[in-house]
């Protein structure tokens, strides 16, 4: 049973380690594996969980083998005190994090109507990049003209609609105008 204890222990170690050197790379891939289940709310299922479990759970296991705890003992203290770390972590840590990334962003109903400013030329029937601000942060996306017209660089534009991530705007004056 040490060896198991050892192995989790490391492995956890190990990935703690390997997340803080590659934790960049993870961000510009998007990979977050989050697996949520109403019905199993109790338990915390996210990767971050998983590693806290099994590195508390190697530790503890550790400490209790050379403290001379018999091999149950030794499990079930190692299962209860890996559970309750992970729990707290998830409910005070992980829990709030997840909540305050998940508001920042703005829906995409919410986008419509806002002004933006063209930074790459959109081509006649082709695309460009727009920016806009919302909420104190300044996002830049790929954007259409909603009539196929092309629009200059630095022009203001109001998004009308957006499908597939890509802004469908229309200059601020063709939309007044048509008022």
């Amino acid at each position: 049973m040490f060896l198991i204890y050892k192995i989790t222990f490391i492995t956890g170690i190990l990935y703690a380690v390997a997340t803080l050197i590659l934790g960049h790379l993870f961000d510009s891939l998007d990979f977050d594996g989050d697996v949520d289940f109403p019905i199993l709310s109790f338990i915390p299922i996210k990767p971050i969980t998983i590693v806290t479990f099994i590195t508390v759970f190697g530790g503890v296991g550790i400490m209790a083998t050379l403290n001379g705890f018999s091999t149950v003992v030794s499990l079930i203290i190692s299962l209860a005190i890996a559970y309750i770390t992970t729990f707290i972590i998830y409910k005070l840590l992980v829990l709030p994090l997840f909540k305050a990334q998940n508001t920042s962003a703005a829906s995409q109903k919410d986008l419509i109507g806002m002004t933006a400013n063209v930074t790459s030329k959109i081509m006649e029937n082709g695309f460009g990049q727009i920016t806009y601000t919302n909420k104190g942060n300044t996002y830049s996306s790929p954007a259409k003209s909603i009539n196929n017209k092309a629009i200059e660089r630095g022009t203001e534009v109001v998004i009308i609609s957006i499908d597939n991530n890509v802004f469908y705007v229309e200059t601020s004056e063709e939309l007044f105008s048509e008022i």
